[in-house]
């Protein structure tokens, strides 16, 4: 496997990472938690128009080419938002930011799984470096943000700059081409549903995101306790990663999937529960049983399942609702339900629909099993 590959994965979660932090920054900065969830789900709203516009225009111009530009203006546009003292400025700076930053996973992991195809490797095993890279900044972070949020802007900035640097100057990830593949007798039917599922399972963990730093400080823990939180849950990906390849191929991606949703209702109405620092640590640690499964076995799905004029569709779709949809439900709605009745309630009201929603979904995904083996 490429080094360059592995630093790359590394350094775009990275940046990742501090994203998440800045819902504790805008929290110590004395935000409501209306308008945390309002500011933290500006980058998925635009996310619903940049990222399908960076995608088409890197078709034409070529992926590496276009993520120089995202990342190197996301470094500088991170900035102002430090300089904001007010809601309204933090909102447009805010807007500024996402239109690039926006970008930058998405066309970074695209980047790769390109140059995956192309040279053979196993995508489990670059994004489990993009997971240590998220838990290394994230634990970084927890140490510093006492001293002063500067350091936050400063590591966004830094890795940001420095991730091009791994990019393969030839290897133009250069056009992204519509070639049909002969892998994927997949449906486009799974793809919907595992892309609901997905919906409602990532919709509770970008709520989690939002506000876990608002969960700690009213429990009045430490605010080092959420870098180190986001270190735990990265961290908890990684016996999954080792492995997600063979578990997918062995139990199927719906499955996978399925059981990712059904452990993070759980989880989110356990976190409500853990008023202590080492209880939250424990509870958090089942991460690693929810938002990879969910994110891994469709992004798995899409591009081992479906043929090559489906994935142009279904990546587009994918990144939509992973990177849109679910963040504004998560965020938008989550600061609505906090700011009227208690964060407490809000966990535990998120994890009791998700486990709605998980059950809702096993029971169709049966049925549709069932009717299938009866047609057949």
């Amino acid at each position: 496997m490429n080094l360059s590959i592995l630093f790359f994965e590394a350094l775009i979660y990275a940046s990742l990472a501090t994203k998440n932090l800045l819902s504790q920054y805008f929290d110590i900065s004395g935000f409501s938690s209306t308008e945390i969830g309002i500011l933290m789900a500006v980058l998925p709203v635009v996310s619903l128009v940049s990222s399908p516009l960076w995608f088409k225009i890197s078709s034409r111009l070529g992926q590496n080419r276009i993520y120089y530009i995202v990342s190197l203006s996301s470094a500088v546009c991170i900035w102002p938002i430090f300089a904001a003292s007010d809601f309204l400025t933090s909102l447009l700076f805010m807007i500024l930011f996402s239109l690039f930053f926006s970008a930058v996973v998405p066309l970074g992991d695209s980047i790769i799984m390109t140059s995956i195809k192309k040279t053979g490797g196993r995508f489990d095993r670059v994004r489990l470096f993009g997971t240590i890279g998220f838990a290394a900044t994230s634990l970084l972070l927890s140490t510093v943000v006492g001293i002063s949020f500067f350091w936050l802007f400063a590591a966004t900035s830094v890795v940001l700059a420095f991730s091009p640097i791994f990019l393969k100057k030839k290897s133009d990830a250069s056009r992204i081409e519509a070639a049909e593949s002969s892998a994927g007798a997949g449906s486009l039917l799974q793809f919907s549903m595992m892309t609901i599922g997905m919906f409602f399972g990532i919709a509770l963990n970008s709520f989690h995101n939002s506000f876990i730093a608002v969960f700690t400080r009213q429990n009045g823990m430490d605010p080092s306790v959420v870098g180190i939180v986001f270190a735990i849950t990265a961290l908890s990906e990684i016996p999954f990663l080792l492995v997600a390849d063979r578990i997918i191929e062995r139990i199927g991606s719906m499955k996978i999937l399925l059981f990712g949703m059904a452990v993070i209702g759980v989880r989110m109405i356990l976190v409500s529960f853990a008023t202590n620092v080492y209880a939250l640590y424990l509870v958090e640690s089942l991460h690693g049983l929810t938002y990879i499964l969910m994110y891994y076995s469709l992004f798995h799905f899409i591009h081992y399942g479906l043929s090559g004029r489906q994935q142009i569709f279904a990546q587009s779709v994918f990144w939509i609702v992973r990177s849109g949809l679910t963040f504004i439900v998560g965020s938008i709605g989550g600061g609505i339900i906090i700011d009227a009745f208690s964060v407490f309630f809000a966990f535990r009201f998120f994890g009791y629909v998700g486990l709605l929603s998980a059950i809702i979904m096993t029971i169709v995904y049966l049925s549709f099993r069932r009717s299938r083996s009866n047609s057949g």
